[in-house]
């Protein structure tokens, strides 16, 4: 999986830069291309990287108990939009991407952390890397499923986490996530009578709220006073609803004995969609 996502790579590393945006291809971005079109590149650069680090939507509606725990391995893809291929359309990838080439996706291997407590809540943590890049992202949640142990009604699990983007010198991005998951388990076997694996669809909605801004002082760059703080909370400056968005997924889990599987996509309205494979052990 490694080796195929690596040939999406032209350089290493392949790191954003908001101070690259001033230029293209030697020419001046504000000049050339306009204000409007740089300060767009910059909001969709943002939202398609915020939808890269967030916490996945990859965790079933049920809890793991008071006595559970889980640890595992996850691959995610994150499929950016770039510019056209002549370089007279650059997206704003194109524009933060020192050698003006970015890759179309991204692979963002992660070590997945769960704990269960008691009242049917629990706690987990992501640990991922940005394949090809000196950048990761750190997360972490907590959730609530007020309707577990009711055979005859599916799981319900609320969330509440948050996920930071880190090693990256110029960009700070972090996004807050609330959602709902509604999911059910189902055993199955092959042996007729004995149930010892289980079979779990869930599907997730909810939003997310990014916050960016860069770490780099842009004075003389061209970029001043148009590539600046964006948040998707209401008194944050720089608000707008386009940092807000409302995103679905959903996908399954099949647990047989320790051994876990997940599979599981995602997608926030007007970004680009993920999708995540999972596998590990409960305990």
């Amino acid at each position: 999986m490694l080796l195929f996502a690596a040939a999406a790579y032209a350089a290493f590393p392949e790191d954003v830069s908001i101070l690259a945006m001033g230029d293209f291809y030697g020419q001046s971005t504000v000049n050339t291309l306009g204000e409007d079109y740089v300060v767009q590149g910059y909001h969709t650069l943002v939202g398609e990287l915020a939808a890269t680090i967030s916490n996945p939507m990859s965790t079933p509606a049920e809890t793991l108990g008071v006595n559970g725990f889980y640890v595992g391995v996850a691959n995610s893809f994150a499929f950016i939009r770039t510019g056209t291929l002549d370089g007279e359309n650059p997206a704003g990838w194109d524009l933060a991407d020192p050698d003006e080439d970015p890759p179309d996706y991204f692979f963002v291997p992660s070590i997945q952390v769960r704990k269960g407590l008691p009242a049917s809540l629990e706690v987990g943590a992501n640990f991922s890397w940005i394949g090809f890049t000196r950048t990761g992202a750190l997360g972490g949640y907590a959730r609530f499923a007020p309707l577990e142990g009711f055979r005859r009604v599916p799981d319900l699990a609320i969330q509440v986490g948050y996920s930071g983007y880190v090693g990256n010198d110029e960009l700070e991005l972090g996004v807050m996530d609330t959602r709902l998951t509604l999911g059910y388990t189902v055993p199955f076997g092959v042996t007729e009578g004995i149930h010892q694996a289980t079979f779990s669809p869930f599907f997730s909605v909810g939003q997310d709220r990014v916050h960016a801004a860069p770490r780099v002082d842009l004075e003389g760059s061209g970029l001043e006073g148009r590539v600046g703080e964006v948040s998707g909370f209401k008194k944050g400056e720089g608000f707008s609803g386009e940092f807000a968005p409302w995103r679905i997924g959903g996908g399954f889990r099949v647990v047989n004995g320790d051994y876990t599987g997940t599979f599981s996509a995602a997608y926030p309205f007007g970004s680009i969609p993920t999708v995540n494979v999972a596998f590990g052990f409960t305990y």
